[in-house]
């Protein structure tokens, strides 16, 4: 049995995250649609799907700043996430939730 040491994790770990920025260099940005998760379960209370949300926005927003930083450099970068990628999917929830929710 051959054993597993530091230098050949290490090699493996590199070569997946050289593997993950490649594809991420690679692709078109209307591929980036494929990172986002989020379906609202109208099965569930609306907290529960704020929190569902919430924890994909934050996941999405990450992968977009990294191909952002990759294509359009460090300046502004939070300004063009937030405008071009995370701001409509809030709005997107936001409709879906004034659809499904009642008002008080």
């Amino acid at each position: 049995m051959t054993e597993v040491t530091e230098a050949a994790l290490s090699e493996v770990f590199d070569s997946i995250l050289t593997r993950s920025q490649d594809e991420l260099r690679s692709m078109p940005q209307e591929d980036l649609e494929k990172f986002w998760f989020f379906r609202y379960d109208t099965a569930c209370t609306l907290e529960w799907n704020l929190y569902q949300f919430t924890e994909m926005l934050r996941l999405y927003s990450r992968r977009c700043r990294q191909w952002e930083e990759m294509h359009n450099g460090h300046v502004c970068v939070v300004e063009r996430v937030r405008d071009t990628y995370l701001m409509p999917k809030i709005r997107e929830f936001a409709d879906h939730t004034r659809m499904t929710v009642p008002a008080i």
